[in-house]
């Protein structure tokens, strides 16, 4: 087990969350957060009830990756796309040329995130839509979002997987990275603890900034959705300094119904991750206004 983090950092507290996420998650539990309804590409499927529909592209000099994906309760790549051409703080749609972050190998890198039906199809039909919408003033606004910004630098348990890869760079990284450089970012740019339980096997996890927002919409996520499209069972805890969310979920596969436990736990207090219970009781809660990651 590894431990990833940093010590070294600059506060500037102005205050502290009094709970876990900027709203009230019971609000969720009815599907009140949509308000597209988009249907979009994602890997060889359709999913509907999106928010926003993404399209991405990656190229190394040798070979190319394609990324379809979606989007449901917040944008969660906003971190991305400030890093990306075309788009801007007054919207959330956008297409642009994205720079690499330190670790990551691609020549070129290619984002559009679009607010129309199956609109990430390719490139083409992404740009379309972005570019209509912007022309005509019909683009909707920007997404509120319950996922508070965590910047302040934590330590956390983690996990190694094949080539000594951290969590992070074995499970959601971008293509195309530099092991040992994801290592090394990981270790200074680890904001968010995770522990997961997936049917008894239990695994901690370090989550840097930029993929925060991601992993904490997923648990709203299934707050709001778990009542739609499956047969499950779902519950959650909210403090300020951690949130954990408990779900079974019976899903359809080869004819036969197979459910699937899981609970997974967030807290941002250094090395909170041991374990579910020190997930749960971490005290440390998310400062409303903090300096960014020391690097």
């Amino acid at each position: 087990m590894l431990h990833f983090g940093i010590n070294l950092l600059i506060l500037l507290l102005i205050g502290f969350s009094e709970e876990f996420f900027n709203g009230d998650v019971s609000t969720l539990s009815n599907g009140t957060a949509l308000r597209l309804n988009l249907t979009c590409f994602y890997y060889d499927e359709l999913v509907t009830d999106s928010e926003y529909c993404v399209y991405q592209y990656f190229y190394n000099g040798s070979s190319s990756t394609v990324s379809y994906d979606y989007m449901e309760i917040t944008n969660i790549y906003r971190s991305i796309s400030k890093r990306c051409t075309g788009f801007s703080d007054t919207s959330d749609i956008g297409f642009g040329f994205c720079s690499p972050l330190e670790y990551e190998l691609f020549d070129i890198s290619i984002l559009c995130i679009c607010a129309t039906n199956m609109c990430n199809m390719n490139l083409t039909t992404c740009k379309s839509s972005v570019t209509n919408q912007l022309q005509t003033n019909s683009a909707p606004s920007v997404l509120d979002s319950m996922i508070p910004e965590i910047i302040t630098p934590i330590s956390c348990f983690d996990e190694t997987y094949d080539f000594n890869a951290s969590s992070f760079c074995y499970y959601s990284a971008s293509p195309y990275i530099d092991i040992e450089k994801c290592n090394e970012y990981t270790m200074n740019n680890t904001v968010l603890c995770m522990f997961d339980v997936i049917d008894g096997q239990t695994s901690p996890m370090a989550i840097t900034i930029d993929y925060s927002s991601y992993y904490l919409s997923g648990a709203l996520f299934r707050v709001n959705q778990f009542n739609r499209d499956w047969t499950s069972t779902l519950s959650y805890k909210e403090t300020p300094g951690s949130f954990d969310i408990n779900f079974n979920v019976t899903q359809l596969y080869n004819n036969t119904n197979i459910t699937i436990v899981r609970q997974r736990c967030f807290c941002v207090e250094d090395y909170c991750n041991n374990n579910i219970t020190t997930c749960l009781n971490a005290n440390q809660t998310i400062p409303l206004e903090n300096s960014a990651i020391s690097k």
